[in-house]
């Protein structure tokens, strides 16, 4: 009995050192498999970064985005199986090697509206310090909003009186018939609209830039090509606010009614205000405009190293508009910058005391003496319009010449007078200031803001960057720049095979 007591040990502990050898391999194997995976985990997270490493240069020192070069994209398979190859050539024990590889799922710059190209904004936005609204810009988009609402009442007020002016000018073939005895301040009044009136009339012809900027002849003439623009499937703005043809098309009083139907909403509430409120400072930063090419001249230009790289010069005013020119583009921000300015100075006319008189006055002597002075009311509107108009004009001349404006308009910042209206427009004489100023710059961040959402900017955003780029780099295309892609493929450790799935992104 004792012996078989102890040959039922000696089975047991042969059964038991069995199962724990057993168990060592199963251990081994089990470490074996899980480094070697590791390891290929490693090597493909390895040659994804190495892969990204190769993000268009161009880009990054410009804009400060991370995109893949589109030059790299027919290499990534070859160059990332090259790089596994490497990591895991130092690796002999585990003898692991990549067996295939295939990319899927391509995300580039251009898809889902432009989120890629926020993502990378925001990513080097939030290493700026972030800047808040100055209180100027804070005043001027509250007077940009008040003046909005404003503009309802006399443009009801224009309405009312379109009856009357249409009626003034039957009655006014009528009257020329007769001879009229006036008295000679009556008679200077006359002239002096006139005077008025054919000043305007030749500035509408020549056109606003021709009067705001002091130097038209240097103004830019570069396009951008529409072929392959990353904003051509957005739809292009059509619209445009042109003042003066507005003030003198037909009857004055219809053009006082079309200028002020102009609306120009501010939406604070949209995402350009709140969750992507990054994107304007980030214009600001990366992005030209006319105060910072347009006034310089030939000579200047010449200088930079970098102007046969610049494809618009004015591009702050390509993301507000979207025209292929600089000329055109700069002609549009003109326009709503003159209309914005035009609402402002109407209404301030409408409560100016002296204003009044002096309206009142010309009205006068153009109705009261002809026997119609039923359309006085609708007369002085047109004076008070063309004397606003005269006055923005003024005002933007100055901000297109780097100056600044009074934000609001009081008795002591007003400039023009209607007796000395035409001599005051020929001399360009710099508008006066008043507490509060705003300039140029000023004025094309509120009309950023109004775009409302960034969908539409960030596309002409990468219009501009894909150009830019292509000066230095032939055939390149923001389409072609990938932001992430899927590697999929399989590994093998000696009988082992592991599949894997790697998203590779910025």
């Amino acid at each position: 009995m004792i012996f078989e007591e102890k040959g039922q040990i000696t089975v047991f502990l042969s059964l038991l050192l069995i199962v724990l050898i057993g168990f060592s391999f199963v251990v081994v194997e089990g470490v074996s498999s899980y480094s070697a995976s590791a390891l290929g985990e490693d090597a493909v997270k390895n040659a994804g970064e190495n892969i990204l490493a190769n993000y268009d240069r161009e880009l990054f020192n410009k804009y400060h985005i991370f995109f893949l070069d589109p030059r790299e994209k027919n290499y990534i398979l070859s160059d990332g199986k090259a790089d596994m190859d490497q990591y895991f050539s130092g690796n002999s024990f585990f003898n692991v090697f990549c067996n295939s590889l295939k990319m899927t799922e391509e995300v580039t710059a251009v898809e889902e509206d432009g989120l890629y190209l926020k993502h990378e904004i925001r990513e080097w936005m939030k290493y700026r310090q972030e800047e808040k609204v100055k209180d100027t810009l804070k005043q001027l988009i509250n007077n940009v909003k008040k003046n909005n609402v404003d503009r309802k009442e006399y443009q009801n007020e224009a309405e009312e009186e379109t009856g009357n002016i249409e009626q003034s000018e039957e009655n006014k073939v009528e009257d020329t018939a007769e001879e009229e005895t006036v008295s000679q301040e009556v008679q200077k009044e006359r002239t002096t609209w006139k005077e008025i009136k054919e000043a305007l009339q030749l500035l509408t012809k020549t056109g606003i830039l021709f009067y705001v900027s002091d130097h038209p002849e240097q103004l830019s003439r570069k396009s951008i090509p529409e072929e392959n623009l990353p904003s051509r499937a957005k739809k292009r703005e059509q619209e445009e606010h042109k003042v003066e043809e507005f003030l003198f098309s037909g009857s004055g009083l219809k053009g006082i009614k079309s200028m002020l139907s102009v609306d120009f909403s501010i939406n604070t509430n949209s995402t350009l205000w709140t969750k992507e409120n990054y994107i304007v400072p980030y214009i600001e930063e990366c992005f030209l405009d006319y105060s910072e090419e347009g006034r310089e001249g030939k000579e200047e230009k010449e200088e930079k190293n970098d102007v046969q790289e610049q494809v618009l010069a004015y591009e702050k005013e390509y993301l507000i508009k979207g025209q292929p020119s600089d000329l055109d583009n700069l002609k549009r921000v003109a326009n709503d910058i003159l209309l914005l300015r035009f609402i402002n100075n109407y209404i301030f006319t409408g409560r100016d005391a002296e204003i009044q008189s002096q309206v009142n006055l010309m009205a006068s002597a153009l109705t009261g003496v002809v026997g119609i002075p039923q359309t006085a009311k609708a007369v002085q509107m047109m004076l008070r319009a063309v004397l606003s108009y005269g006055e923005s004009l003024l005002e933007l001349h100055t901000l297109f010449e780097g100056g600044e404006i009074s934000l609001t308009k009081d008795r002591g910042n007003w400039n023009l007078e209607l007796k000395t209206m035409v001599k005051q427009l020929k001399e360009k004489k710099t508008v006066k200031k008043g507490k509060h100023n705003i300039s140029y710059k000023d004025y094309l961040k509120v009309l950023l803001f109004m775009k409302g959402n960034s969908t539409i900017l960030c596309y002409r955003m990468m219009d501009i960057m894909q150009e830019n780029t292509a000066c230095k780099e032939a055939g390149f295309l923001m389409e072609n720049c990938l932001f992430s892609y899927k590697w999929e493929g399989s590994l093998s450790f000696g009988s082992i095979k592991m599949k894997f799935e790697k998203q590779v992104s910025y």
